[in-house]
């Protein structure tokens, strides 16, 4: 552990808890909900004008879902209010010092992206004084978008970068988490859009960016078990220590998250309505319980990795 968190003296050696699983979560939900917004605006090249309310959606949970995300890795320093220390000291063969540099950019331009994405909106809640500053950022949009979009597969993908360095645990120290977490964090992103689209800007549940974000879903699940199913099987094939950490998925308290939180619900239940007539699952209340069951799925993921993972030493 000390290889990794080296530059971060302020961390007691204690196992990796919930605070740091939600962080990881929230790091995912932020980078794939801006990926899938950012990504259907550039495929539906007729929106030049008009924000979809996908794109609004993902425009406030990115930069609040990062934020919250940062605030729990803060509080869960030994010193949280001497976190100032992090962001001038680096050492560049940290995948933590390179991940803080990633988040500093990113974190701004999601803030930025949002304000110009909401601009019509910020009025009625109060933010008109911030529509200036959407009009100055309005001739930077592309570049802010491209940026953007390129630091989310960063954040995405590093928080997997981040604990596969642990060398000492053969579930964590694996090259496919990176890909698994950002994966994931597109099925979370997905799922996050579809849900506040739909609950707080009253999308039809049969909007046609809607329905262009829903027919991913499948897509990104089969590729989400592809890289669950590669991980094992290298644990499987590497014996010894990482064969064992394999028992993971057959006794004790996170092997029921496991096969309940993220293959029985995460997998299952959208998996489930996918099978179902499409005047049902195009319903609103269908579309709600699937973007739920999948947040609850990755959420799930990250506690059985951060947990499972510290079980086995090699």
């Amino acid at each position: 552990m000390n290889n990794t968190w080296g530059d971060m003296a302020q961390y007691d050696p204690v196992t990796w808890h919930w605070v740091i699983a939600v962080y990881l979560f929230m790091a995912g939900l932020s980078a794939g909900s801006l990926l899938i917004g950012i990504g259907l605006r550039w495929f539906n090249q007729e929106q030049t004008q008009l924000e979809s309310n996908i794109l609004k959606a993902a425009a406030i949970i990115g930069p609040v879902a990062i934020s919250l995300g940062l605030a729990c890795l803060v509080f869960d320093l030994t010193k949280p209010f001497h976190f100032w220390l992090i962001l001038i000291n680096y050492n560049f063969q940290s995948v933590m010092a390179i991940g803080v540099i990633a988040l500093l950019a990113y974190s701004p331009l999601a803030f930025a992206y949002a304000i110009l994405v909401l601009r019509d909106d910020l009025p009625k809640w109060g933010l008109g004084f911030l529509a200036p500053i959407a009009k100055l950022l309005m001739p930077f949009r592309k570049l802010i978008e491209v940026l953007l979009f390129v630091l989310a597969i960063g954040v995405g993908a590093y928080t997997g970068f981040l604990i596969s360095a642990m060398n000492a645990y053969p579930m964590l120290n694996t090259a496919v988490l990176p890909a698994l977490f950002l994966v994931s964090g597109l099925s979370a992103g997905a799922a996050a859009n579809a849900l506040l689209a739909l609950v707080m800007f009253k999308t039809d549940s049969h909007d046609k960016t809607l329905a262009k974000m829903h027919g991913l879903e499948l897509p990104v699940m089969a590729i989400e078990i592809m890289f669950l199913f590669m991980m094992f099987c290298a644990l499987y094939f590497k014996g010894g220590a990482a064969a064992a950490a394999l028992a993971s998925l057959t006794s004790g308290v996170w092997a029921s998250v496991f096969w309940i939180g993220v293959v029985g619900i995460g997998f299952g239940i959208p998996l489930l309505f996918m099978l179902l007539p499409a005047a049902t699952r195009h319903t609103k209340g269908a579309m709600i319980m699937v973007a739920c069951a999948s947040l609850t799925g990755v959420l799930a993921l990250r506690h059985f990795i951060v947990y499972a993972g510290q079980s086995y030493l090699s």
